[in-house]
């Protein structure tokens, strides 16, 4: 690489690393005596990563001595077995009193979440319940699946509800419809239907003077902190340091994929390290490293994803540049960089739907297999190569023109010195020469004394190949093989 292409490169590695590695290095707030607040908004409960904040801020908080954690709650639900892990472990775990204020919404895996803490509040519009599991998909459950996925569920809820203080028979009533809840002669949930409760059903006093669902209607956190009798300092908890990178990878995995393809491919263009191939291998490993601090795969697995991913790349460079045209070494590295990818954004734990997930492999019809599971990791690897191809098609047709463009493309040939920027004037359609660097779809071919920058439109061609020139759009030199 040239200098003059390597200094620029250096400034952007130097701003990135300023803005990264303050926050990286940065000491977060002690939270002795303090009451921290965990936002849980709409899209927390679908990324591991965020579970994995909660579970490393839970932990600090009982380490550090906090007063009190309070979950605020606007959400339409999420992964189950990553809520179920928090529900069952980490806030079991918790020393300091925890408390849930539905902020509006705590459907679905939120209501799960509300039910394992010590006391619940909820605004005057908020609502809470919804809690029985469904596929992300859209795929319905057959009757032994859904009584198989509910009687898992309950057991779960309920036994944290009860040690909770809680009654069992709301969170029933929100997974199960089958249950019916009625208080005194107030009918509250019939048996077909699914519990959802509003603000003034929240706080209804049962029998033995204990609230429904929740301890009161609150407008703000405060008045959980005066309720409660809090004293100590409201801190909000924030991802910081490599929590937000690894939030940011799997929420924009797709992007992470779309350049990275786009930089291998214009990479092979040009055979030479330069800065296509710089930025793809930078875009790769963000996206391996960001999903293993996630939490979507140990360290073995993390190694394991990669490894199979660089030896579909492997692959690859051999269907292009040792057996052209062989294909069974280019679909098995396509098929290897795929099921890599795929499996590193599904995570070990596989869940079955993003809104309120069933049993992490298992499918419906018991055959141990659910296109579900990966219904996240195919979307984004779909979007990724797609996005990657209109960009490679968009940069092929109107950058060429520009000289940047042409010493990125070009860059082995020209530090090699064996082709200069196109002169129209010395050649013409028609002419016919030879290739002496293969073209994919740019390289060099030499037409008499004179070598010049030229491009195959389909395809590819090997050095040495008799060619003609076919058209010439401005500085552009399109040729093709002689028959």
């Amino acid at each position: 690489m040239k200098s003059a292409t390597f200094l620029p490169l250096l400034v952007c590695l130097s701003l990135l690393i300023s803005l990264f590695v303050p926050q990286i290095q940065a000491e977060t707030a002690n939270y002795k005596g303090k009451v921290v607040i965990i936002p849980v908004g709409e899209e927390d409960l679908i990324a591991r990563a965020r579970f994995e904040f909660m579970s490393r801020t839970l932990e600090r908080c009982t380490d550090e001595g906090a007063e009190a954690v309070i979950f605020d709650l606007d959400t339409p639900g999420g992964l189950l077995w990553d809520t179920v892990d928090l529900m069952m472990n980490d806030l079991q775990k918790l020393k300091p009193r925890s408390f849930a204020f539905v902020n509006k919404r705590a459907l679905s895996a939120g209501a799960m979440i509300a039910v394992a803490t010590d006391g619940i509040y909820i605004a005057p519009a908020g609502t809470a319940g919804a809690a029985s599991p469904v596929y992300g998909g859209g795929q319905e459950m057959g009757d032994a699946e859904r009584a198989k996925m509910n009687s898992a569920t309950m057991g779960m809820a309920r036994a944290v509800a009860k040690r909770k203080g809680h009654d069992p028979r709301v969170i029933e009533a929100m997974i199960d419809m089958s249950r019916e809840l009625k208080i005194g002669d107030v009918l509250l949930d019939s048996k077909d239907s699914i519990l959802t409760l509003d603000a003034e059903q929240a706080v209804m006093k049962l029998e033995n003077g204990k609230p429904l669902f929740a301890k009161g209607i609150v407008d703000t956190l405060d008045e959980i902190k005066k309720a409660e009798g809090l004293k100590g300092e409201t801190v909000i908890a924030e991802p910081t340091g490599f929590e937000v990178i690894a939030i940011w990878v799997t929420k924009y995995a797709a992007i992470l994929i779309l350049i990275g393809v786009a930089g291998g491919y214009l990479e092979m263009q040009a055979p030479g390290f330069g800065i296509p191939g710089f930025v793809s291998i930078a875009a790769f490993s963000l996206f391996f490293f960001g999903h293993y601090v996630a939490g979507s795969l140990v360290g073995q697995e993390t190694a394991a994803a990669a490894a199979v991913f660089i030896i579909g790349i492997a692959l690859l460079i051999i269907e292009i540049a040792i057996f052209p045209g062989l294909l069974i070494p280019g679909i098995l590295g396509f098929v290897m960089i795929m099921a890599a990818l795929v499996y590193t954004m599904s995570g070990w734990e596989m869940p079955v739907s993003p809104t309120l997930p069933g049993s992490p492999a298992e499918s419906p019809d018991g055959t141990g297999f659910d296109i579900n599971i990966y219904a996240t990791g195919l979307r984004n690897f779909a979007l990724g190569v797609l996005g990657a191809g209109i960009l490679i098609l968009a940069i092929f047709r109107f950058l060429p023109q520009t000289g940047p463009f042409q010493r990125l493309v070009l860059d082995s040939s020209i530090d090699q010195g064996e082709a200069k920027a196109p002169n129209t004037a010395t050649v013409s359609i028609g002419d016919l020469g030879q290739t002496i660097s293969a073209l994919r779809p740019y390289g060099t071919a030499q037409f008499g004394e004179r070598r010049i920058e030229a491009m195959v439109e389909s395809g590819y061609l090997q050095s040495g190949t008799e060619v003609r020139i076919r058209d010439i759009q401005g500085p552009k030199i399109i040729v093709e093989p002689i028959a």
